[in-house]
């Protein structure tokens, strides 16, 4: 999040795999979910139990 670089998330989103490209701009612990910027400057929250996998691109 510091160096704002780009990551693309793999998530289990109701038993159907998903990807999701974006930079991540907010962590909040309480509900335990992440605000994902995508490339087209809209956002989408999503859960910590939703992530599969996490690969930071540059």
């Amino acid at each position: 999040m510091e160096y704002h670089l780009p990551i693309r998330f793999s998530l289990h989103n109701e038993g159907n795999p998903k990807e999701l490209h974006g930079y991540c701009v907010y962590i909040h612990p309480d509900t335990k979910e992440l605000r994902i910027q995508k490339k087209d400057s809209s956002f989408e929250k999503i859960k910590f139990d939703e992530i599969i996998g996490v690969i930071v691109e540059d």
